[in-house]
């Protein structure tokens, strides 16, 4: 699933517009971003946990609830 996909069922799933679930999706990635520059770990309660590892790539851990829901 591409971006726009994944606005469109969003936007479907949440009463919101493709611009504005486009928008979330933006923002989404922008603080995960910022976040990454200052060292942080971003942990989403029953989805899982984003990092950087040293070699600079993006680690994501899903939650147990996460793969739950997919298995």
């Amino acid at each position: 699933m591409d971006k726009a996909g994944l606005a469109k069922k969003l936007a479907s799933a949440s009463q919101l517009s493709d611009a504005e679930a486009t928008k979330f999706i933006d923002s989404f990635c922008a603080t995960l971003a910022e976040n990454f520059r200052q060292g942080e770990k971003v942990v989403i309660a029953d989805f899982g946990s984003f990092f950087v590892r040293e070699d600079k790539s993006v680690q994501f851990n899903p939650s147990a609830k996460l793969k739950e829901k997919i298995g």
